[in-house]
C-alpha cells in the first residue's frame, strides 16, 4: 500500500516538474520571439541613420521619440520577465544572493539606444563615428559592470569596476564634447540652455548614481 502511495506521489512530482519545464520553455520562446520581432521591426522600419543625422530637426526628434518608445517597451518586457525565476542567478554572497540576470541584459539593450538618440539629436554637427562610439561605450561599461557583479575573485571584481568607472568618465567627456560641438563652443556642462544640453545632462545625471549604488548594494563590495 505504501509502495503504491509512494509511486503515485512520485508520478505527481514528475508531472509537476514537466509542467514547470514546459512553462519555462514557453517563456523563453516568447522572450526570444518577441525580442527578435521588436528588433526586426526596428531595423526594417528605420531609415538610414546617416540620413537621419543630416535630416531636419523635426525628423531627428521624431526618430529619437521612436527609439525611446522602443526603449520603454524593452524595459517593460525585461522588468516583467524579472518576475519569473528564469533569470535568477545565485551569487556566492552570504547564504546566497539572487541576482536577476535580465537587469543587465535590459540595460545593454536600452542604454546604447539612449546614447544613439543624443547623437541623432545633435545632427550633422557631430561626427558620424559617434553613432557607433557612444553606444559602444555603454555596452562595454555595462559588460564590465556585470562582470564585476558575477566575479567571485575580489581583486578582479574591483579591477572590472574601476575599468568601467574610467570608461564612464571617458564617455561623459565625449558627451561634454558633443555639447560643445552642437553649440559651436557656446555651451558646456555648467552653461547653456539648449534642449540638447538638457537632454545630455538628464541622461548622465540618471546614470551617475549607479556606480555608487553598486558599491553599496550586496552585488558590490
Amino acid at each position: 500500500m505504501m509502495n503504491a502511495t509512494s509511486a503515485a506521489d512520485f508520478d505527481k512530482l514528475l508531472e509537476k516538474e514537466a509542467s514547470e519545464q514546459g512553462k519555462k520553455i514557453a517563456q523563453i520562446f516568447s522572450g526570444i520571439f518577441f525580442g527578435g520581432l521588436a528588433a526586426w521591426l526596428s531595423i526594417s522600419n528605420g531609415g538610414s541613420l546617416a540620413f537621419v543625422q543630416r535630416a531636419s530637426l523635426e525628423k531627428r526628434l521624431t526618430v529619437c521619440c521612436f527609439i525611446n518608445t522602443y526603449v520603454a517597451m524593452f524595459s517593460t518586457f525585461f522588468n516583467i520577465f524579472q518576475l519569473s525565476e528564469l533569470d535568477d542567478t545565485i551569487l556566492p554572497i552570504g547564504e546566497g544572493y539572487t541576482f536577476d540576470l535580465c537587469r543587465p541584459i535590459e540595460w545593454v539593450c536600452t542604454c546604447p539606444l539612449m546614447q544613439l538618440s543624443l547623437v541623432l539629436m545633435g545632427g550633422a554637427k557631430l561626427p558620424d563615428y559617434r553613432r557607433y562610439l557612444m553606444p559602444s561605450f555603454s555596452i562595454i561599461i555595462l559588460c564590465f559592470g556585470t562582470t564585476s557583479t558575477l566575479m567571485p575573485i575580489f581583486g578582479l571584481k574591483i579591477l572590472c569596476y574601476i575599468i568601467g568607472l574610467i570608461l564612464f568618465g571617458t564617455m561623459a567627456s565625449f558627451n561634454r564634447l558633443q555639447i560643445l560641438e552642437y553649440s559651436n563652443g557656446a555651451e558646456g556642462f555648467t552653461t547653456g540652455d539648449s534642449e540638447f544640453r538638457k537632454a545630455t545632462l538628464l541622461l548622465l545625471c540618471t546614470w551617475a548614481p549607479f556606480p555608487t549604488w553598486f558599491v553599496m548594494s550586496p552585488e558590490g563590495f
